[in-house]
C-alpha cells in the first residue's frame, strides 16, 4: 500500500467518524428542544409523563391525561410491571399529581402492555374513561362482561386497515393507525397501533412494538415528518440499531425521545450507547419516575 493511499483512507476514516459523531448527537444543535426535568414544575403548560411499566406512560397536561399501555400486570420477569396499587391509583383518579384518566390507549394485547382484567376495572369504574385499541383489544374484554355489564360501548375500535382513525374529546386529540408488530414471522397475527395524541400543543408519538421498516408507510400516511413532534416514545431495540439516529432524525424528528420496553438487567454499556448516541433522549427505568417538558 503506498503511503499516499495510507494517508487518504486514514483520512477517510476521520471524517466518517466525525459523521457518525454528529449524527449521534441527533438534534444536539436544535435550538427548539423541549426543556426537561425531573423536579415538579408548577408553571402552566407544562407536559409530564409518569413511567408506569414496558412501554406505559401517564401523560398530562393541565388537567387532561391519558395513559398509553399503563394497565398491565405481571407477565414475564424480562418485564417492568406496574403495582396493583399502582394501577388501583391511576385507575381511580388518585395517582399522585396527576388527574383522573379520560383515555387508556393501548397498542397492542400482548401482557406486558395490556390487561383485560385492569381494562375492565378502569370502564367499570371511570364514568367518562375510554378505551382505545385494535379489535383485539375489545374481544379481550368483552370475554369478561356480562350480559349486565354495559361498558363495552366505551371501547372505540382502531380499525386495522392502514387508514388514519382520529378521536377529539376534551380538548385531547388521538389520531390512530395499523403499524405492525416487530417480527412479524412470529406476530403476524397480533395488531399493533401507533398513537399520535396532541395534548395543549403538545404532540407525542407512541408506537408500540415495531420495527423501523414497519413504520415506513404508516409514518408515510401521517406525515409524521411534518407533525413537528415533540416527545416519541420508542422501543429501545429501534434506538439500538445502526443508523438509528439518522433514522430517528429522516423520518420522525421529535425534539425529545423517550426509550422504553427496556428490561430490568439492561447493561450499562447499552444504556451509556444509547446516551451518546442521542442527546436528547430519556431512558425510563424507574417504575413511577416522573419527567417534565416544556417548550
Amino acid at each position: 500500500m503506498s503511503v499516499t493511499k495510507h494517508i487518504f483512507i486514514l483520512f477517510l476514516s476521520f471524517f466518517l467518524l466525525a459523521c457518525q459523531s454528529n449524527i449521534s448527537k441527533q438534534n444536539s444543535n436544535n435550538t427548539n428542544l423541549l426543556q426537561h426535568s425531573t423536579v415538579q414544575d408548577t408553571l402552566t403548560n407544562v407536559l409530564k409523563i409518569a413511567y408506569v411499566g414496558n412501554m406505559g406512560v401517564c401523560i398530562e397536561s393541565g388537567d387532561k391525561t391519558v395513559i398509553i399501555d399503563g394497565l398491565h400486570q405481571f407477565y414475564n420477569k424480562e418485564y417492568v410491571y406496574p403495582t396493583n396499587d399502582m394501577v388501583n391509583e391511576l385507575i381511580s383518579g388518585s395517582f399522585k399529581n396527576f388527574s383522573a384518566i379520560e383515555f387508556s390507549l393501548f397498542t397492542h394485547f400482548h401482557g406486558d402492555h395490556f390487561s383485560n382484567v385492569y381494562s375492565k376495572k378502569f370502564l367499570k369504574n371511570n364514568s367518562n374513561g375510554v378505551i382505545m385499541g385494535s379489535y383485539q383489544i375489545k374481544e379481550s374484554i368483552d370475554q369478561l362482561l356480562s350480559e349486565t355489564d354495559s361498558i363495552s360501548h366505551k371501547i372505540n375500535i382502531v380499525p386495522y386497515n392502514k387508514q388514519p382513525h382520529t378521536v377529539e374529546r376534551s380538548d385531547i386529540k388521538i389520531t390512530a393507525i395499523q403499524c405492525d408488530h416487530s417480527s412479524p414471522e412470529y406476530h403476524g397475527k397480533t395488531e399493533n397501533i401507533a398513537y399520535v395524541v396532541t395534548i395543549d400543543g403538545y404532540n407525542i408519538l407512541h408506537v408500540g412494538d415495531t420495527d423501523w421498516a414497519l413504520t415506513l408507510e404508516p409514518f408515510k400516511t401521517l406525515d409524521i415528518k411534518n407533525t413537528k413532534l415533540d416527545i416519541a416514545v420508542l422501543p429501545y431495540w429501534l434506538l439500538l440499531e445502526n443508523g438509528a439516529a439518522t433514522k430517528v432524525n429522516t423520518l420522525i424528528s421529535p425534539k425529545h425521545i423517550i426509550a422504553t420496553h427496556i428490561p430490568p438487567n439492561f447493561s450499562k454499556r447499552y444504556q451509556k450507547q444509547l446516551h451518546n448516541r442521542f442527546s436528547n433522549i430519556t431512558l425510563l427505568t424507574t417504575l413511577g419516575e416522573v419527567h417534565y417538558y416544556k417548550k
